[in-house]
């Protein structure tokens, strides 16, 4: 049984203790936190600082970037101590010498529920031992497990933040504008899954349309026209980089 001492109390430490506790071959045997108390009711031990008596097989601090340097340093272990960071190295992880990364590819939000098998994990470390270690651990919660460099861990939390965070930003400006014209955002929910499952099932650049790529200014100035100044701008970008692309 592989022992697991998890760092963090925030949604995607919780939702790691929730699938650790559900799994007979994992034995979360101690969790860390500032809190004095444990945020929920739970069978792993909750304690404020590391507990090094207790023995353990990797540390995961599943914590904010800024703070997994301050937080490696304030324990020692012959454990693999690994981060859960897209867009941090191993060298955060000094002093330790086994280092690692676990990547859950995901958004993580409270009371969500999640499909672990379906959640590609990614995976990096120091040493082909322990990198099948973390192998045999993501084997345990997903179906998708990756090998990922640092550098391209990075270039993939990018491409998430455009995939997740920029088109969220836009639909939500989408909602806005469509509740400014007193109608229902249901009406572009047809298009919006189709654009969305067109894009998943080949090259999304393929399929680019609108007035933007066929460069129709007069159609693109109405727009403008009855944006607010932060939508227009936007816009503009948006419309600019879409033309460039399709006209090289």
């Amino acid at each position: 049984m592989m022992r697991i001492a998890l760092f963090g109390t925030g949604n995607l430490a919780t939702h790691f203790l929730n699938a650790f506790e559900g799994l007979e071959s994992i034995s979360c045997v101690q969790w860390i936190g500032r809190k004095e108390n444990p945020p929920r009711a739970n069978t792993t031990p909750y304690f404020n600082a590391f507990q090094s008596d207790i023995k353990v097989d990797v540390c995961i601090l599943a914590i904010s970037d800024d703070h997994i340097s301050e937080v490696a340093q304030s324990f020692t272990t012959n454990a693999l101590v690994v981060h859960t960071a897209a867009a941090q190295s191993t060298v955060v992880l000094a002093p330790h010498k086994r280092s690692g990364v676990f990547y859950p590819l995901q958004r993580f939000s409270q009371d969500q529920k999640l499909s672990w098998k379906n959640i590609p994990i990614c995976l990096e470390a120091n040493t082909k031992t322990d990198l099948d270690l973390l192998e045999k651990l993501a084997q345990q919660l997903s179906n998708e497990v990756h090998f990922v460099t640092t550098k391209q861990r990075l270039y993939l939390h990018a491409a998430a933040v455009f995939a997740n965070n920029f088109c969220n930003h836009l639909l939500g400006i989408s909602q806005e504008i469509t509740s400014n014209a007193a109608l229902p955002h249901a009406l572009l929910h047809p298009i919006i899954k189709e654009t969305l499952s067109r894009s998943l099932d080949s090259d999304a650049a393929k399929h680019q349309t609108g007035p933007a790529k066929r460069n129709d200014i007069k159609t693109q100035s109405k727009h403008i026209d009855i944006l607010t100044a932060e939508e227009a701008a936007l816009y503009r970008a948006l419309s600019q980089s879409i033309y460039k692309t399709h006209n090289k």
